[in-house]
């Protein structure tokens, strides 16, 4: 993870956080795979189960459909995670980066000097989670948004607190 990160370092810069993205993320993919596997392993042991005295041609024929819906299944898993781990945020002594993407790759970079404020979001239903968003809005009025952030407090803290760092050096 840290790899493409590292590599945009300056010198002198030290990585003092790196945060990932919470695996709520991208729910649709991970509650449909989990879905589809649920729903084939009950009808494969449904399936199973019965007795088939003339229809053992459908039997199988049903056997491999369910295999196959598992299999589909189990691949939105690993694409979620997959998408997932290929955002990625850290947070330096100087500033605050993000990556995204797989194969076209958008960096984001902010000076922690030049954010003005870190603006917190946070529903019930993602307190009981562990995540939220963070906005940093900087001097210019533009704001940059993170969401699904896995501790999102820890890291609003980290980022004001080397946010003011960087302002009294100046």
């Amino acid at each position: 993870m840290a790899n493409f990160i590292e590599n945009t370092l300056e010198k002198g810069e030290k990585v003092v956080f790196q945060g990932r993205l919470h695996w709520i993320f991208n729910w649709e993919y991970l509650f449909g795979g989990v879905a589809l596997v649920l729903i084939s392993v009950i009808l494969l042991i449904i399936n199973f189960s019965l007795n088939y005295e003339d229809s053992d041609e459908y039997s199988f024929v049903f056997a491999i459909v369910c295999c196959v819906g598992i299999a589909i299944g189990l691949g939105l898993i690993g694409w979620a995670n997959f998408i997932r781990s290929k955002t990625e945020f850290a947070i330096t002594n100087s500033r605050f980066i993000q990556k995204d993407g797989i194969f076209n790759i958008k960096m984001t970079e902010i000076p922690l000097f030049k954010v003005e404020t870190v603006n917190f979001y946070q529903s019930f239903l993602e307190r009981i989670l562990s995540t939220g968003t963070i906005e940093l809005v900087g001097s210019g009025g533009t704001s940059h948004k993170l969401s699904y952030v896995q501790e999102p407090f820890k890291v609003r803290n980290l980022l004001t607190t080397y946010m003011k760092e960087n302002k009294a050096k100046e």
